[in-house]
């Protein structure tokens, strides 16, 4: 269920980013084009009725001298004129391997999809084995699976390596850190259209944990989710905004409850449109029950030594029937528990 997760909003991600472009509002007018070298994001979803949050945090690029696919896998090789899509998921549990094709059959995109996932099991060192086939819109989708990789924090260093610029930076810092969790992913993905190979390349890690239950002030500390002291915007997702300049380097925060959340402070402050670019947006509340924010480093490429959201709402996971009758049990069992000491007393 994990690793689906990770995949559902890796894909969400590159879908939002894969434009190249980044939304950042200037005295209430959002630009229409920020071109950039790469796009940065970090995404933080807080759910309160579970008690967890989901840590992203990926680099995404069409610039293929910065992020791609590791150099021994020729790209442009004529089985990859049809694939839209193909993302690969790592974790020390299972790992994942999907395709997308346009323009084909199920059979012809199956054949070529076992063909590439031969090489990609070499270069990878993977054991990656056909699972499924299916149409979607007119998509053809081939997925296989694979068992986990010993250490993900050597494979994810290994893999930067071999797929990101030597001096990227940036939020790409965070990847090492996030591997070190328990339940850390890594995930590699290639999108383009079918027939051409303009390949937008991604790569980025997550993971799940827990947030402390309990009903008042949350505060979400986004350094201390990505296990890193600050957090710097890369020197490659400058982009021009006229008269001057913004980051395409973006932390996106969503909080999602079943009862009322409301906003109660950050570090840093706010931003200031057109004046004070560097801060954080908060969105409009339409929903009671959801929050929506994002930090921006707009032209401003010092490091963040705090970046925090704090929240007041409840944050206590809703009880599953198992659950709520071992709760009561356990409850009647220490009451009548109570009882007989004090009538001992």
């Amino acid at each position: 269920m994990k690793i689906k997760m990770a995949i559902i909003l890796m894909i969400v991600f590159l879908i939002v980013a894969a434009s190249g472009k980044a939304c950042f509002a200037v005295d209430g007018q959002l630009p229409s084009e920020l071109p950039s070298e790469v796009t940065e994001i970090v995404q933080i979803s807080v759910n309160c009725t579970r008690a967890h949050v989901m840590v992203d945090s990926l680099v995404l690029s069409a610039n293929e001298t910065l992020v791609h696919f590791p150099t021994e896998i020729n790209m442009t090789a004529d089985e990859w004129e049809n694939v839209t899509a193909v993302m690969a998921v790592f974790s020390t549990s299972d790992s994942f391997l999907f395709y997308v094709f346009n323009n084909t059959s199920e059979d012809n995109a199956e054949s070529i999809a076992n063909t590439l996932t031969t090489q990609l099991n070499t270069v990878f060192g993977t054991d990656f084995n056909y699972n499924s086939t299916g149409l979607t819109n007119g998509y053809v989708n081939v997925t296989y699976t694979g068992s986990g990789v010993g250490n993900l924090t050597q494979f994810t260093a290994s893999l930067m390596q071999d797929c990101l610029a030597s001096d990227l930076g940036g939020f790409s810092s965070t990847f090492i850190p996030i591997t070190r969790e328990t339940n850390a992913h890594t995930g590699i993905v290639g999108l383009k259209e079918s027939g051409g190979f303009n390949w937008t390349y991604s790569m980025g890690v997550s993971y799940f944990t827990n947030i402390p239950i309990g009903v008042g002030m949350h505060t979400i500390d986004i350094l201390d989710l990505l296990n890193v002291n600050s957090l710097a915007p890369s020197s490659y997702a400058v982009a021009s905004l006229y008269p001057s300049y913004v980051y395409t380097s973006i932390v996106q925060l969503s909080i999602v409850s079943n009862s009322t959340i409301s906003y109660s402070s950050c570090q840093p402050g706010t931003a200031n449109p057109p004046t004070q670019l560097r801060g954080w947006y908060i969105q409009t509340q339409i929903n009671p029950t959801i929050l929506m924010a994002y930090f921006s480093f707009g032209g401003d490429p010092s490091s963040v030594t705090a970046l925090s959201f704090t929240f007041s709402g409840v944050v206590i996971p809703e009880f599953t029937v198992p659950a709520l009758i071992t709760v009561l049990a356990s409850t009647a069992i220490l009451t009548w528990s109570i009882k007989k000491l004090s009538k001992r007393k």
